[in-house]
């Protein structure tokens, strides 16, 4: 099965904040942004009628606007936010929506490129046996 969907808006990274103590260990915050909110509406539409199980692949290509000051001249999005960060919310905002645990993601696939609408497309497969 494959799930393939586009969340249209301007995507936002997601900020780690404080950290707090369990144990032994130290677990970081993540605040969700309106647009972690936004994310799970629009992917709740493409959900199956089970959470998938097994193991799966992510692809997230994010569509940024070209500002005016960078001109054509350069083609890649080589500017802030931080491909990183703005992959990094996915997967916690998809988790119980398309998938049971992010842990069940074995490959993944981010890009960021500049367009003239932007969003995120997204493109979940399940992975066969290995």
């Amino acid at each position: 099965m494959t799930i393939d969907f586009f969340v249209a808006g301007t995507a936002k990274s997601t900020v780690t904040g404080s950290v707090v103590r369990a144990g032994n260990r130290l677990i970081p915050i993540r605040r969700h942004t309106e647009w972690a909110k936004y994310v799970k509406l629009v992917a709740a539409e493409h959900a199956p009628a089970t959470l998938l199980e097994g193991p799966i692949s992510l692809s997230l290509e994010f569509v940024l606007m070209r500002p005016k000051s960078v001109g054509k001249r350069r083609g890649w999005p080589i500017v802030r936010p931080d491909l990183s960060n703005l992959a990094k919310g996915f997967d916690d905002a998809l988790t119980g929506i398309l998938w049971k645990d992010d842990a069940q993601i074995v490959r993944s696939s981010y890009g960021k490129v500049y367009g003239d609408r932007p969003g995120v497309q997204v493109t979940v497969s399940e992975m066969g046996p290995s």
